[in-house]
């Protein structure tokens, strides 16, 4: 096991059946494992795919069982893995079509940081975390279902990216919003303003949320909210707009 892997990785947690959050560097993973194989969600920072194998096995599957990977947006942390989780797998990949562009090397990344300062600071960080582009199979759109049946629909939540998106579990009531929401301390809050490209409009994001049916939120950097999950989105979604 590499250093890497020893550092980042820590135990699989079930958010509900067969779906699972993985540790990475820089972020974490989730995971849907079903008998025709794993659909990641995220891809982690660089170095990030020899600790999602780690916790592919550990939950009784691998690597080469993943068959798509699905980018909720292009943030190096959710991305700058992504090269060599497909080397390691069979996978495909799929993004909203307005991050596909970046994704695939084609058009430039955005600085995400909105205080010059704190950019200059976190830049090496941020170049640590960057890896190979890759390409994009599968541009997704705002109310589709992923490519692999008719459970996984796509909701395009845009705000912290201009292409973010979440994923809602239809079968499990699982709501897989990567960066679009923050769950720090048990307090659910709006994407983080300082990595945010447009604030305001992370509030009609919300409220999107807030009117689909689900019972757990998984996030990309925090523990999943199980408890009253809906009813703390629309607060959420109320406060906001208050």
């Amino acid at each position: 096991m590499g250093f890497l892997t020893r550092l980042f990785s820590k135990p699989p947690v079930e958010i509900s059946a067969g779906v699972y959050q993985l540790s990475a560097v820089g972020s974490t993973v989730t995971a849907i494992v079903e008998d025709q194989g794993v659909v990641l969600v995220d891809a982690g920072g660089r170095g990030s795919a020899p600790v999602i194998a780690a916790g592919l096995e550990a939950v009784g599957s691998s690597m080469d069982r993943v068959n798509l990977v699905v980018l909720t947006h292009h943030h190096p942390d959710h991305t700058g893995g992504l090269a060599a989780v497909i080397e390691m797998s069979s996978a495909t990949v799929a993004a909203h079509r307005l991050e596909a562009p970046i994704i695939n090397g084609n058009a430039k990344m955005p600085d995400p940081h909105q205080n010059k300062l704190f950019a200059t600071v976190v830049r090496p960080m941020v170049a640590a975390m960057s890896g190979p582009s890759a390409s994009v199979d599968h541009e997704l759109d705002d109310g589709e279902f992923l490519p692999i049946g008719d459970d996984i629909r796509v909701v395009h939540t845009p705000a912290h990216t201009p292409g973010s998106i979440c994923l809602l579990l239809t079968s499990c009531g699982v709501l897989i919003v990567g960066d679009a929401l923050q769950y720090r301390s048990g307090r659910l809050s709006p994407p983080a303003a300082m990595v945010t490209q447009d604030a305001a409009q992370a509030l009609d994001s919300i409220g999107k949320m807030a009117g689909l049916e689900f019972d757990t939120v998984a996030f990309g950097h925090f523990p999943p909210l199980r408890d009253n999950a809906r009813e703390t989105v629309r607060r959420l979604a109320g406060g906001a707009s208050g």
